[in-house]
């Protein structure tokens, strides 16, 4: 029984350094130098056939490692179950923009992946969103997938430009992702708010 435990928490040792090493090799070298599947498993002390074991391809590595990455989103969404519309999309704003892996996810949509779902915990979101609605808290007359995929794009679109448009204006990520949050913030509250004015 002990040895059965101790090869599955190998193997999933195993797989978790290589998506870390994948992760890590992409941030390292950029995106467009692509994944050298032999440099992720050499950094894990594996043959690169262990790769294809437990992925399938690069592809495979690659959306497993990204979807890990989208996967630490799920305290930060539970931590903001309760809140406002507006808060519930201004502290995912911040989760996004403060992990710089998550705006690697893009590779996937841009890579046409049929399993890639660019809205993660989508029903839970629904759920949260038909509660704030009949709450009066969100217009009924609002496009709830619209409006979420406009935040989650923003999100994502802050943490890929972020540190080109920093550089680009002179200032800090930080600064930058500072200043944008408070215009997101003031869009949202716009959209659940400034209806008929």
């Amino acid at each position: 029984m002990d040895s059965q435990r101790t090869g599955a928490t190998d193997e999933r040792s195993t797989r978790d350094a290589l998506l870390d090493a994948a992760l890590a090799q992409l941030e390292r070298k950029g995106v467009l130098a692509g994944l050298n599947l032999r440099e992720v498993a050499d950094a894990v002390g594996v043959t690169p056939a262990n790769i294809y074991h437990y992925f399938g391809s690069r592809q495979g590595l690659l959306r497993a490692a990204l979807a890990r990455e989208m996967g630490r989103l799920e305290l930060p969404l539970a931590a903001v179950a309760g809140a406002s519309f507006v808060e519930r999309r201004v502290r995912m704003f911040d989760a996004i923009t403060s992990t710089p892996t998550l705006a690697l996810t893009a590779l996937l949509a841009l890579d046409d992946d049929p399993d890639y779902e660019p809205m993660p915990f989508l029903a839970a979101t629904r759920a949260q969103y038909a509660a704030l609605v009949a709450q009066g808290d969100v217009p009924a007359d609002l496009d709830i997938d619209a409006a979420h995929l406009l935040a989650l794009a923003t999100s994502i679109g802050c943490a890929i430009y972020g540190e080109a448009a920093a550089r680009q204006l002179g200032t800090t990520v930080d600064d930058l992702n500072a200043r944008v949050r408070v215009v997101f913030e003031r869009l949202l509250e716009g959209l659940v708010h400034g209806r008929g004015r």
